[in-house]
């Protein structure tokens, strides 16, 4: 490769971006129903700080564009930062430029949702960032997507799936690998890995035209949050 072409491609490799501000588009009535509120009281006692949260709330992402380098076995090489997930490997083998991510609801409504005292609304508040981030995220892959002509995508997140898929461990790398994070989206990674505000998630959104979800290598039962029931064909 000539240094022009590499000095471009380099360019590319470096290029990332933040995402301040998404807008809330989450209604009540989705609340409501996400709640199964049903009774009067406790929808009028939700009502209002439903209202507070969205008014508050300033849903963000950062984004950086990296590119598979290697892939043996079950590590991958993806900007000069190696991961070990056989999943991964399967994943990213027809793969070349990718986005790393970390998208969160915002500090800000963290902040305010963690002063109020009752737990009941304390549980509430957290469905309600949580369908926050959910919306938050759609958005920026809109974005991702349409700014990158990608026409099906899939993602992978640390944590998600069982332990051994992409183990939350390596949230490490992947925040390394993004840059400075807290400083661009206020999203702060703990010693144990799990990301403050918790209504955060990390990952990498990859082009795909098979679909592939987290849920389908998951075990758990019971799960709210199941997208796509078990299936171990993934893991072969």
């Amino acid at each position: 490769m000539d240094n022009s072409m590499q000095d471009k491609h380099t360019m590319i490799q470096d290029e990332r971006f933040v995402v301040n501000n998404i807008p809330v588009r989450v209604e009540f009535d989705e609340i409501k129903d996400k709640l199964l509120l049903d009774d009067q009281d406790d929808i009028d006692l939700v009502y209002p700080n439903f209202m507070k949260a969205v008014q508050i709330a300033k849903p963000k992402a950062v984004c950086k564009v990296v590119y598979v380098e290697d892939i043996d076995d079950d590590l991958v090489t993806i900007s000069g930062t190696t991961f070990r997930s056989a999943i991964m490997a399967s994943n990213f083998k027809d793969a070349h430029r990718m986005f790393a991510y970390v998208a969160t609801c915002g500090a800000e409504v963290d902040l305010w949702s963690r002063e109020q005292g009752d737990y009941f609304m304390s549980l509430w508040l957290d469905m309600i960032k949580e369908m926050i981030l959910t919306d938050a995220m759609t958005q920026f892959a809109d974005i991702v997507t349409g700014k990158y002509s990608i026409d099906r995508y899939s993602t992978m997140n640390p944590g998600s799936g069982d332990a051994d898929v992409w183990p939350i461990a390596q949230q490490r790398p992947l925040f390394d690998l993004i840059g400075d994070v807290q400083k661009d989206i206020g999203v702060v990674l703990t010693d144990s890995f799990l990301m403050i505000p918790t209504k955060s998630v990390s990952g990498i959104l990859f082009p795909s035209e098979s679909g592939y979800v987290n849920c389908e290598v998951c075990t758990r039962k019971n799960c709210r949050g199941r997208r796509a029931p078990y299936n171990p064909a993934p893991l072969k």
